[in-house]
């Protein structure tokens, strides 16, 4: 089990402090400035440093959520964590932020506790400054590389769709089952029906950068918008 522990002290409205630990001698702290003030930041803070420590620092020597959150266990000191991943939770402004637990880290197991008991002491460590940027923190979509389509941005609504419509019955990992499927190498661009185009053209203002991947012999259909930047982003799945 790979296991990371975080406890959030806020200093300021727009400024907390993560200390963090995957054991003994693996730990840290970090000084989190978000770039707007919020009475809740050390909650939001505390869901950027998870998130920084799993995807960018990559504490583990490896980027998880390839196959879910299974495998992984979370010790945090903020309950509403928790109960953001369990998709219950009353404080909405930090959906956004925790939406790599139910997305990419889908199924990862939650403990909360505000013990420092392993946590490196601020006499001893230099805290690591880290922005917390809205725009960098606040998406609702993952990356990932397969092997047809390159670069992909899978968004929380394809894994809802793709969840609710597939006809084999709902997978217990929604990410990890979506995530094999389009790993297929043999995944390509289909035409698009006209009345599909004509409906993608009302709703995203134009057409012509809509594609719809799939393979011979998949029902399947991952519908990928191609953004300003030239980046694919799976937007919804659904099944002939």
């Amino acid at each position: 089990m790979m296991a990371l522990t975080t406890v959030s002290e806020k200093i300021d409205d727009s400024t907390s402090r993560v200390f963090w630990a995957t054991g003994l001698k693996n730990s840290g702290i970090l000084d989190v400035s978000l770039d707007f003030a919020h009475e809740d930041c050390a909650l939001l803070a505390e869901l950027i440093a998870l998130r920084y420590l799993l995807f960018k620092k990559k504490v583990f020597d490896r980027e998880p959520g390839g196959g879910g959150g299974g495998g992984y266990r979370l010790t945090v000191s903020k309950g509403a964590i928790k109960k953001s991943a369990n998709k219950k939770s009353s404080k909405k402004h930090a959906f956004k932020f925790s939406s790599f637990l139910t997305n990419r880290m889908n199924g990862v197991e939650i403990e909360v506790s505000q013990a420092k008991t392993i946590m490196p002491s601020i006499d001893d460590c230099e805290p690591e400054k880290i922005g917390g940027e809205k725009g960098v923190y606040a998406q609702t979509f993952d990356e990932i590389t397969v092997p047809a389509i390159g670069r992909l941005f899978v968004t929380q609504h394809a894994v809802d769709q793709y969840q609710s419509r597939i006809s084999s019955g709902a997978p217990k990992n929604p990410w990890a089952s979506l995530v094999k499927r389009l790993s297929h190498p043999s995944l390509r661009v289909f035409p698009l029906d006209p009345k599909v185009l004509a409906h993608k053209a009302r709703k995203y203002g134009r057409s012509d950068n809509v594609e719809a991947w799939s393979h011979p012999t998949s029902s399947f259909i991952y519908l990928v918008v191609r953004n300003d930047d030239d980046e694919r982003v799976l937007v919804t799945v659904f099944e002939l």
